[in-house]
């Protein structure tokens, strides 16, 4: 079984640039879809089987203070 990937801006061009179609499709916030829309190549995001995994960042240090 082979799984489609694609990413938010592929969608956008699915849903003719409705933010809030996409949002609704991934059950998330629109913010969240504008937050990625301009993420092309997906390198912070990617959409499979219709759920939105992103990347997480690294905070700040590792607890260490001087």
């Amino acid at each position: 079984m082979q799984t489609e990937i694609t990413t938010i801006p592929e969608l956008l061009i699915k849903h003719y640039g409705n933010m809030t179609a996409v949002a609704r499709e991934l059950g998330v916030y629109r913010a969240t879809v504008r937050k990625f829309a301009r993420d092309l190549n997906g390198s912070e995001h990617l959409v499979s089987r219709g759920q939105l995994f992103t990347m997480c960042r690294q905070r700040g240090t590792s607890g260490n203070k001087l």
